[in-house]
């Protein structure tokens, strides 16, 4: 009995380390390459809201990760749900030469998502949020980064989902901040994490869901505080 619980808390032991030997890789695998934090050198931040947009303000590594970061959790969150903040971040974070073509192409997703739409109208809700990214490429005024984000949604008649997906977003540094010139969804398969199981469903019902999440968006990744 006694060997037998001493071989049960080692198997504890061994998930323990294996799950803190995971977040450490996902966390150095994120990191910017140069750069200790995503805050960027000498602490200064590397975003900044402009009309309720977190823009890049950071001419670096570090900066032009988090302006994908934002980039990404803001359109995937908003080009359906908010078309309104979605204009104002093509207006103000989208390289000039895309800012008409991201609109037709929202305008476009929109008239085929009719049940999505449909949810909003009904008081459904959505989140997105980025796990992991990568910066593909770096060269002075160029960067391509890799995106793995997750979508949350639920509704008064829509069971609560999740959809794991890969963005690949071009960003070019204009002298001011770092601007889309394009961002699609990869049709690469993105690994998905299993679904986490709890002891009853109360989590998952819609009521629960809108009273906790009640106005929370997509956080800001490397924003400084105004």
């Amino acid at each position: 009995m006694q060997e037998r619980r001493w071989a049960v808390i080692a198997a504890v032991l061994v998930g323990i380390l294996v799950i803190a030997a995971v977040g450490w890789v996902a966390g150095r695998s994120s990191a910017p390459e140069g750069s200790d934090q995503v805050q960027g050198d000498g602490g200064r931040g590397t975003i900044r809201v402009v009309d309720g947009v977190p823009v890049g303000i950071e001419h670096s590594r570090a900066g032009a990760l988090a302006a994908a970061d934002n980039y990404v959790a803001v359109s995937s969150e908003t080009v359906l749900q908010d078309p309104d903040r979605y204009a104002n971040l093509v207006r103000e974070a989208y390289d000039t030469t895309y800012q008409a073509t991201a609109i037709r192409e929202g305008e476009a997703l929109r008239k085929k998502s009719t049940e999505t739409l449909a949810n909003y109208d009904a008081g459904g809700r959505a989140l997105a949020i980025v796990a992991a990214r990568r910066l593909d490429q770096y060269a002075d005024d160029r960067a391509r980064a890799l995106t793995w984000t997750a979508g949350f949604s639920w509704g008064p008649d829509r069971r609560p989902g999740q959809r794991w997906f890969f963005t690949e977003t071009s960003l070019r540094w204009d002298g001011d901040r770092w601007r889309v010139e394009r961002i699609d969804e990869s049709q690469r398969v993105a690994p998905a994490p299993g679904v986490v199981r709890y002891p009853d469903k109360a989590a998952l019902r819609v009521e629960t869901l809108d009273r906790e999440l009640r106005d929370m968006t997509a956080p800001s990744y490397g924003a400084v505080s105004p």
